[in-house]
């Protein structure tokens, strides 16, 4: 007959207990990294990263972005679908604002379009505008510049994808029901990835495909 060793069946309780935690632990900490980020807009912000302005553009059918740089600099490139408003003042924002929101500036530089967001708010508080932090330069940086060609890292898994889904419904040929919550949910996996051009922001060159250097032409205003 098999005897019950008391310190035996003890010792193996308190290993069960502690691998049970261990388990609970990593399987928390997994889940919360796997929370979508939030990229809702908030009416009080004044500016918008530029994946929560995208995730508003795509969210809301009577969004806008205004883009009040100089025609040259729009021509260079702009937010895909952005208006053409060159200089334009507080009282043209607010004429928009009858038939679009939430309205998003992009401007040259940021102090210029936050003084817009502010004049307008201060007539109107609950006006729904923003302006996109860091203009046209932070969507190219985020959408158009192969940054592949300019990280230490290589791509992480879901980056193509995500990035391929964004570009079709700025690109495509117009908002596409079916699409939009795989678009957002495309948003929310390259906010969570934060893939950079790591390459650019320390000042090293990169190396083109064929040892060539890379040059990004032509500026975003």
């Amino acid at each position: 007959m098999i005897r019950f060793n008391a310190r035996l069946g003890a010792a193996v309780l308190v290993l069960g207990s502690a691998l049970y935690m261990v388990a609970s632990v990593v399987t928390s900490r997994s889940a919360m990294a796997e929370i979508p980020p939030d990229l809702s807009a908030n009416p009080a912000e004044a500016s918008l990263g530029v994946m929560k302005a995208a995730a508003a553009l795509v969210q809301e059918e009577r969004s806008v972005v205004v883009d009040v740089r100089p025609a040259g600099a729009y021509a260079r490139f702009h937010v895909p679908g952005a208006v053409l408003m060159p200089g334009a003042g507080p009282e043209q924002l607010k004429a928009l604002l009858r038939t679009h929101a939430p309205v998003i500036v992009c401007a040259s530089r940021d102090e210029l379009a936050q003084k817009l967001v502010v004049k307008v708010r201060q007539a109107n508080p609950t006006a729904r505008i923003h302006y996109l932090a860091d203009g046209a330069r932070a969507w190219y940086l985020a959408f158009e510049l192969p940054v592949p060609l300019f990280a230490e890292s290589s791509p992480p898994d879901g980056y193509a994808d995500a990035l391929q889904l964004v570009s079709a419904w700025f690109e495509g040929p117009g908002p596409r029901p079916e699409a939009r919550s795989r678009t957002v949910e495309a948003l929310q996996t390259l906010a969570r990835l934060n893939y950079q051009p790591s390459l650019l922001k320390s000042g090293k060159k990169a190396a083109a495909a064929g040892g060539g250097k890379k040059k990004i032409g032509g500026g975003c205003g």
